[in-house]
C-alpha cells in the first residue's frame, strides 16, 4: 500500500490486486480526508476501500469525508463511497439523511446532484425532499431528480409518476423535460406489464 502511494501506480491494479487489512483501510480515509493529496492518491484510497475494508470506515469518518467535498470529481468519488459503504454493511436512514441534507446545503450543482443519488439509498420516497430538488436552479440537479424517480422501486412508483407530472407542467429546460419524459415512460410502462402479468387469462370467469 505505502509502495503504492509513493509510486503513481494506476487505481486499476488495486481491482486485480485487492488489498485488506485493517491499517491499509485507516491510510485511505487519512488520505481522503487530507486537503493536500493528489487526485492519484485520492484514486488509490476509494479503490482499495472495498468488501471488508469498508467495515472499518466509520460514520464518523464518511460524515468527515463528506465535508471535504470540494469539486465535481470529488462529489462523485464520495457518492460511490457511501453507496459501497451502505451495500456492504448498511447505513441507518438517519444518518443517510444527515448525509444527504449536508450535500444538499451545498452551493455547488454537482455536489446537489450527489444528494439525490445518496436519497435514492433510503428504503422509501421522500417526496419532500424529491419536491424541493426539482426546485433546485441547476438543470443537471433537476434531471438527477428525474433519474432518481425513475428507479423507484414498485411501492412509491405512483407518487414518482405524480411528482415527474406535476414537474412537467412548470419545467422549461430542454434536457430536464427530456430526463422526466424518459422516466415517465418508464415508469407507465413498468406499471403496464405488472397490470398485464396479473390480468386473468380470457374465458376463466377469475
Amino acid at each position: 500500500w505505502r509502495f503504492l502511494l509513493g509510486s503513481e501506480a494506476s487505481a486499476a491494479v488495486l481491482h486485480r490486486h485487492p488489498l485488506q487489512h485493517p491499517e491499509v483501510a485507516a491510510d485511505a480515509v487519512r488520505v481522503l480526508l487530507d486537503r493536500e493529496t493528489g487526485e492519484g492518491e485520492r484514486d488509490l484510497a476509494l479503490a482499495v476501500l472495498r468488501d471488508s475494508n469498508l467495515d472499518l470506515v466509520t460514520e464518523e469518518q464518511l460524515a468527515s469525508v463528506v465535508d471535504h467535498v470540494l469539486s465535481e470529481g470529488r462529489a462523485r468519488q464520495v457518492g460511490f463511497l457511501i453507496d459501497r459503504v451502505h451495500e456492504q454493511r448498511g447505513l441507518s436512514a438517519t444518518f443517510l439523511v444527515a448525509l444527504r441534507d449536508r450535500l444538499a446545503s451545498s452551493n455547488a450543482a454537482p455536489v446537489r446532484s450527489v444528494a439525490v443519488e445518496v436519497t435514492g439509498l433510503l428504503a422509501k420516497l421522500d417526496e419532500p425532499f424529491v419536491a424541493r430538488m426539482f426546485r433546485d436552479p441547476s438543470p443537471a440537479v433537476r434531471s438527477t431528480t428525474a433519474d432518481l424517480l425513475e428507479r423507484t422501486e414498485m411501492q412509491d412508483r405512483a407518487q414518482a409518476l405524480t411528482l415527474i407530472r406535476e414537474h412537467l407542467a412548470v419545467e422549461q429546460h430542454r434536457s430536464v423535460i427530456s430526463a422526466c419524459l424518459y422516466a415517465l415512460g418508464s415508469l407507465v410502462r413498468t406499471a403496464e406489464r405488472r397490470v398485464r402479468q396479473w390480468e386473468p387469462p380470457e374465458g376463466t370467469g377469475s
